[in-house]
């Protein structure tokens, strides 16, 4: 329905949307802004989802939509305030999660719709501007060839409805339309478009009502690189740098900095060793197999390495020795900063270039030498342990004939291996003295110990792996009123000599052969007994099945063994752990020894032709 005032559209002009009933205009009855924001009224409101079963929130705190509020909007509304908060705190993540919990984000969104509904109906009633809206250039509208049919009005307001104008092949929005009959235009001339500055350009005759060019549709800006959800990855766009070790794939990592997103929030998704969401920090993906994404902090990667040196990174569980984390090499002006502590260069050098170069750019090239001049010495005077002269520089140079000579120079010396000898064996163990040679004979002995009492551990944490299962085994087997009893089995209870021998009879091997332990046997019962009290009486252990014999019964959390399979676990793995280190501790000393040995013999002839006078 539409005022006799005017005259309506003709069917090459309007098209009527499929999902659009009806549309009722009415005329405005006076010059009141009141009135004038009244005189085009659509009747028709597009159905809304208010709490709608199966809805995917963004954040569990949303819910519920408010009343009348369609649920795409306020999740952009509670999303929107979740992201105040956070930026408010320094883009933390955490803050902006107790803003959430304590229903603040809720209160805030709330606040937010309220104050959008009183724009919109200001921006209704003419009391404030409405969005600027982009006009096309006229060469844009020359090139869509638009001729729109102006319709004549009698009113100071033109409200002929433009449902589904289209100019060239594109057609307007639902929403767009809306918005287009919703709002109060001025009259234009069917003038020509032309330069504000008054520079000709080309024109374009409009023969239309005065209502501005709609906005071009635009592709779909995409969110930058976000971490994809676990279950189904999705692959990002590399980096087409060309990399230094890998001449026909793509170099950099996939990297994902959340910090970018848009919305400023997490996904809720699990990634990570942790995890953990995608929560703002930078995340980086595993190419070795498993395509899973890990935070940046959580496995030990600096995130400005990430960005400049990192090659291929590839997770711990599915490193091999032909996929593994990979790294472009730094340029060299880094070792200069660190000299003169300043922040260094971190970025990666141009090895691609043709010739390669060991520098992130020519600037610190130049700067790199300009530092090792610097580092000469002026004067002719031989040095005395101090800084080289130029002299002493050249005949260094002059001396050494390839990069492996360079880098050698202050170095130990070292002796060739002796014909047929074995290249595994270090050439020192050839030079050993007698006293040498016994140091490392008891070195050797304490090493042979200690792997003795690693291999004990290890068969503990195996035999505590086995009561576990046999807890659960006998779980299933017998009907007991406790169902969730201890299942505590003493043999955990022997230490290293105990559980040595426990591990030569019949009961222990079958054990560690099987990978099964049965019930205790007499062969093994006087292993980690207590000796009670000369006057104290111990009571026989009650008979039972075999699948209960030796095993605590009694309720989990009211059993003084409690957290019995953690306490052990933990002892057993940080003995191995102490036990380790001290094998390491004596590997480094029995090196060290061998390599003392061919160093005094590399350096014989040197101190049998040369005199060392001490002077003071």
């Amino acid at each position: 329905m539409m005022s006799s005032g005017d005259e309506g559209p003709s069917n090459a002009d309007v098209t009527l949307n499929s999902s659009v009933a009806d549309l009722n205009l009415q005329e405005p009855t006076s010059s009141s802004p009141d009135n004038a924001a009244d005189s085009a009224t659509i009747s028709y409101q597009p159905p809304i989802s208010n709490n709608v079963p199966g809805f995917r929130y963004k954040y569990p705190q949303a819910k519920p939509t408010p009343p009348g509020v369609d649920d795409t909007e306020w999740n952009k509304l509670f999303t929107a305030a979740d992201s105040r908060y956070y930026n408010k705190h320094g883009k933390n993540s955490k803050e902006s999660e107790k803003y959430r919990i304590r229903g603040e984000t809720y209160e805030l969104a709330l606040k937010m719709l309220g104050e959008k509904r009183e724009k919109e109906k200001l921006v209704a009633a003419g009391l404030l501007p409405a969005k600027a809206r982009k006009i096309p250039t006229a060469d844009k509208l020359g090139k869509m060839s638009t001729t729109i049919k102006r319709e004549p009005s009698t009113a100071s307001r033109d409200a002929t409805p433009m449902f589904g104008t289209s100019i060239g092949d594109m057609t307007l929005g639902i929403a767009e339309k809306i918005k287009s009959e919703g709002r109060a235009r001025k009259p234009m001339a069917p003038t020509t478009i032309s330069s504000d500055r008054g520079t000709p350009a080309p024109t374009t005759t409009i023969k239309s009502t005065p209502i501005p060019p709609p906005k071009l549709d635009k592709p779909v800006l995409k969110k930058k690189a976000t971490a994809p959800s676990v279950k189904k990855p999705v692959i990002k766009p590399r980096s087409e740098t060309p990399s230094g070790t890998s001449g026909s794939r793509p170099s950099g990592p996939r990297t994902s900095n959340s910090t970018d997103n848009e919305s400023g929030s997490n996904d809720g998704g699990e990634y990570c060793i942790c995890r953990g969401p995608d929560d703002h920090r930078m995340m980086v993906c595993c190419e070795g197999g498993c395509d899973d994404w890990y935070h940046c902090s959580c496995v030990g990667i600096d995130e400005t390495d990430t960005r400049e040196l990192l090659d291929r990174y590839v997770c711990p569980k599915c490193t091999t020795a032909e996929a593994f984390t990979t790294w472009k090499p730094m340029c060299r002006y880094y070792n200069v900063g660190i000299f003169q502590g300043k922040l260094p260069c971190k970025k990666h050098a141009r090895v691609t270039m043709n010739p390669p170069s060991k520098y992130c750019s020519d600037e610190h090239r130049d700067a790199f030498w300009t530092f090792v001049k610097s580092r000469v010495r002026g004067d002719e005077k031989p040095s005395m342990g101090g800084a080289l002269n130029r002299k002493e520089i050249g005949w260094l140079l002059e001396r050494s004939k390839t990069a492996d000579d360079v880098h050698g120079l202050g170095g130990k010396p070292r002796l060739p291996n002796k014909e047929d000898a074995d290249l595994t064996r270090p050439v020192g163990l050839y030079y050993l003295t007698a006293e040498e040679q016994l140091e490392i004979a008891e070195i050797q002995q304490k090493k042979a110990v200690i792997e003795a009492r690693v291999g004990g551990f290890t068969n503990q944490v195996k035999v505590l792996v086995m009561i576990n299962d046999r807890a659960k085994h006998a779980l299933k087997l017998t009907n007991l009123e406790v169902k969730d009893f201890c299942g505590y089995d003493n043999r955990l209870a022997m230490n290293e000599a105990e559980f040595s021998i426990w591990c030569n009879t019949a009961e222990g091997q079958a054990a560690l052969e099987t990978g099964e332990i049965g019930p205790r046997t007499s062969e093994t019962l006087s292993l980690g007994m207590i000796m009670p009290h000369p006057a104290q009486s111990i009571p026989d252990a009650p008979k039972g099945p075999d699948a209960l014999n030796n095993m605590c019964l009694k309720a989990r959390k009211k059993c003084k063994h409690l957290n019995w399979r953690e306490l052990h676990n933990h002892d057993f793995v940080y003995n191995k752990k102490i036990l380790r280190d001290e094998l390491e501790r004596l590997a480094r000393a029995e090196a060290e020894i061998v390599d003392n040995a061919e160093t005094r013999e590399a350096a014989k002839d040197y101190y049998a032709n040369n005199v060392t006078i001490q002077l003071f």
